[in-house]
């Protein structure tokens, strides 16, 4: 890692990325969204030397993992999730189904 690299400035602009896009995929369906945040996972992954691929992929992945009870929250708060959604579901339940996403307006 860079020494003088500045997280905060990074993770302003990656919000400020993330409020623009939110709009663009609000009412998508989810195999389109998923779809799309498959290409640009693509695009990202591709852009590094091939030794770097698989740890740039799984860095990325545990960011996303860290990421998700913080945007479960917003999520439950702005009312597009019920408060259930908290705790995974366990081994022998089902996910619920019918969510339109994080996106969904």
């Amino acid at each position: 890692m860079i020494d003088d690299y500045d997280f905060q400035a990074a993770m302003r602009q990656s919000d400020a990325l993330v409020e623009h896009i939110r709009p663009i995929l609000a009412g998508q369906s989810p195999e389109v969204t998923g779809a799309t945040i498959a290409q640009l996972l693509a695009i990202f992954i591709a852009g590094h030397a091939p030794p770097l691929r698989e740890v740039s992929l799984r860095l990325l992945l545990e960011c996303a993992e860290g990421l998700v009870p913080a945007m479960v929250g917003e999520m439950i708060e702005a009312g597009r999730a019920p408060p259930e959604w908290r705790e995974p579901p366990s081994n022998n339940e089902k996910a619920p189904v019918g969510d339109r996403g994080p996106f969904s307006s």
